[in-house]
């Protein structure tokens, strides 16, 4: 029944759940990734949507997940103009030969909250439940590390792999 259920809203909706993935994500490849997503959910809750509600449970489903992934990227953003990252991609900025070198410096409770923000994307309140903090702590304590990252960056003068500009207050609150 699930399979039935399943193939049944594939051959139905996965075109326009894939051409809503595509124009809001901007490229087909993005597009692919989150529709493929949104039917990955849609499986896993194992034919528990009524069929009169699938249409709707798979597009709000895939507007969550673009909106996710925007709001991320934005996060990502921040971040870097907040470190004045000189790359573009996440990935290569906290790999520069400095960066995670201050990052190990830091208390192991911020050095946490950094490596679970940036490196593994997670939101405030998973990184509040997991570290057992309140969300409004974990969001100080990895502002606060951005701050000392930054001072520390530059007064040691890491230029070449990390320009450091603005403050704290130009990091978005989540």
């Amino acid at each position: 029944m699930e399979d039935e259920h399943f193939e049944f809203a594939w051959r139905t909706y996965g075109p326009a759940v894939l051409r809503y993935c595509t124009y809001s994500m901007g490229s087909s490849d993005a597009g692919e990734d989150v529709a493929a997503e949104t039917f990955a959910r849609f499986l896993a809750k194992g034919g528990r949507v009524p069929a009169e509600h699938i249409e709707a449970w798979l597009i709000r489903v895939a507007r969550n997940l673009c909106i996710t992934h925007h709001r991320s990227a934005r996060r990502r953003n921040a971040l870097e103009v907040k470190l004045g990252s000189v790359y573009a991609d996440r990935a290569e900025a906290w790999q520069g030969p400095n960066t995670w070198e201050y990052v190990r410096r830091l208390k192991e409770a911020s050095r946490l909250v950094i490596y679970l923000r940036i490196a593994e994307d997670r939101p405030f309140a998973e990184i509040a439940r997991l570290t057992g903090r309140s969300e409004s702590a974990t969001k100080m304590t990895f502002y606060r590390a951005i701050e000392r990252l930054r001072d520390e960056m530059a007064s040691e003068d890491a230029g070449a792999d990390i320009m450091i500009v603005g403050g704290a207050e130009n990091v978005p609150a989540e």
